[in-house]
């Protein structure tokens, strides 16, 4: 796999981790659903600043071009 790849999937994982989270607070109590709400926000800031850095790493190395076949 490449870095853009392995970087992909780590921004997919965050992507659900977030959402697991936002479930997985359902029903509980309100102490332990905020410390859960505090984890989601770290994990959307991680992702976030994962989306910037896969945006940029595609600036700096775009796909390679493939020649057309003979």
């Amino acid at each position: 796999m490449t870095p853009l790849d392995n970087l992909t999937a780590a921004f997919e994982l965050l992507w659900e981790a977030k959402v697991h989270l936002s479930r997985g607070t359902e029903g509980l109590d309100a102490d332990l659903a905020a410390r859960i709400r505090g984890v989601h926000g770290q994990v959307a800031a991680s992702r976030d600043q994962l989306q910037h850095l896969l945006i940029e790493l595609q600036a700096r190395h775009p796909p390679a071009v493939h020649p057309p076949p003979a």
